[in-house]
């Protein structure tokens, strides 16, 4: 089995050394946020260079020697003595390939890191914002505990609120809100959409709203029905996620990292994609100069660093390569019904039973699967996908949550849509199917769906 080096993980993560940190991050990132990582390293260490995949370059190395071995004498030896060196337009246009190969990722959290350069801040300030937009999920929201940021000594609260308020008045109109109703608020504010009536109905009836209750509104704010109706056309036209116009861009911009295809043989089989790596190697130019003697020795240490961290580098994403390769075998193996069509239910996976397999900690499998996608002739599945638990049935059989949505999504597309099923009657129906869940769980279903309550469902 191949050292995936992830085996042994420290569970307070401060105690980690710096090189683990690196080796983790890299392991976790997603792909465009790996080829920016590798874009600001090769702007800042030249140590490191890229090879242009579309040209051959003569490493004079022995056929049948592999790239490691090659990467080993490097480091071991410093020989460098056969090795031409790359003229500066080589280099340029090496450097320009490179800016061209590795694509800007698109999302919400670098789109508002772009509106927060435009501003002068401080370090403080700086580092407040910086934590307030990592806290910003796919759809606009802050998910930050303040109330324990506030509790915390010497926490400038008056700043952090300040910066909040700033990062509000980012695009898209309402990022930043802390629920709904300030999410509807700011939209209001921003669009000057001044109407009494509007921001009322948001501000202390949003409850009501989301029930639909609309005649308990009218009586609350005394104001007819029909004003009322009128007035929520107008809430319509607010976005409840904001943030998903800027993460919606990413759909066209999904690289898959394996892909799972027949081979000739028509067996299923797992394919990494390498081509979104670019092929890393150490500068040759600097190998030398480490067996220059006219090189001074402080020159030698900074070269020295600079070497070391290309290497730990091109052996975080090799060790990425591999484990996330041997994370999509075995979720082929355990779910080859589906991946081969002769299901459409997923089986029970929970990420230890992998983690168990592969003789790695649990989290170095979740590590491996966020943010990764497989390629299937079913479709592009985030690799998290296939991992659900087992539900609860009445007969034993093993079920997994996967295949319990699948059910309720078909219960509720066969209902009286003006007589739609609550949630504690979907328990009920979902019993008769063999699975036992609970009123709360089916709403928890429900809403991971994006399928509305019952009293919104109802049509008159």
């Amino acid at each position: 089995m191949v050292d995936i080096g992830f085996s042994q993980e420290m569970k307070m993560q401060h105690s980690l050394a710096p090189q683990l940190y690196q080796s983790l991050e890299i392991l976790q990132m997603p792909i465009m946020d790996l080829q920016n990582l590798i874009k600001q390293e090769l702007s800042e260490n030249p140590t490191l260079e890229i090879i242009n995949k579309n040209e051959d370059i003569n490493l004079e190395v022995e056929s049948g020697t592999s790239d490691q071995d090659q990467f080993d004498m490097e480091i071991s030896s410093y020989e460098s003595d056969n090795y031409d060196y790359a003229s500066p337009s080589e280099l340029t246009e090496k450097y320009q390939y490179m800016m061209d190969s590795l694509v800007e990722e698109v999302t919400l959290q670098n789109h508002l890191l772009q509106q927060l350069d435009e501003h002068v801040l401080n370090e403080q300030e700086k580092t407040i914002a910086e934590l307030i937009i990592g806290n910003i999920d796919d759809d606009g929201y802050l998910n930050l505990n303040i109330d324990e940021l506030l509790n915390t000594p010497n926490f400038p609260e008056t700043k952090f609120y300040k910066i909040l308020k700033l990062i509000q008045t980012f695009e898209p109109t309402g990022v930043g809100a802390r629920d709904l109703k300030e999410c509807l608020l700011l939209q209001l504010d921003n669009k000057k959409m001044i109407n009494e009536d509007v921001y009322t109905i948001i501000s202390k009836h949003i409850d009501l709203l989301g029930k639909n209750k609309l005649e308990s509104i009218s009586n609350e704010m005394n104001i007819s029905l029909e004003d009322v109706k009128k007035n929520i056309e107008i809430i319509k036209l607010l976005d409840p996620k904001p943030g998903q116009n800027i993460s919606s861009k990413n759909a066209d911009y999904i690289i898959p990292e394996i892909y799972v295809e027949k081979n000739d043989n028509d067996e299923l089989i797992v394919k990494a994609n390498d081509k979104p790596y670019p092929k890393l190697f150490i500068s040759q130019k600097y190998l030398s100069m480490l067996k220059d003697k006219s090189v001074t020795k402080e020159t030698k240490k900074y070269i020295r660093e600079k070497i070391s961290k290309s290497k730990l580098m091109i052996q975080s994403i090799e060790q990425r390569l591999s484990i996330v390769e041997l994370v999509a075998t075995e979720i082929l193996n355990i779910q080859h019904s589906f991946f081969n069509k002769d299901s459409d239910e997923l089986i029970p996976l929970n990420m230890k039973r992998i983690a168990d397999k592969l003789n790695v900690h649990e989290t170095t499998v979740s590590r491996a699967a966020s943010g990764k996608y497989i390629q299937t002739s079913r479709g592009i599945f985030e690799m998290k996908y296939f991992f659900n638990p087992a539900v609860p049935t009445i007969s034993g059989r093993v079920r997994s949550n996967h295949y319990a949505k699948n059910i309720l999504a078909k219960i509720i597309s066969k209902e009286d849509s003006k007589k739609p099923y609550s949630d504690s009657k979907l328990s009920e129906l979902l019993k008769e199917k063999d699975i036992l869940i609970s009123r709360r769980t089916v709403a928890k279903y429900r809403d991971q769906l994006n399928i509305l309550p019952s009293n919104l469902r109802k049509k008159v």
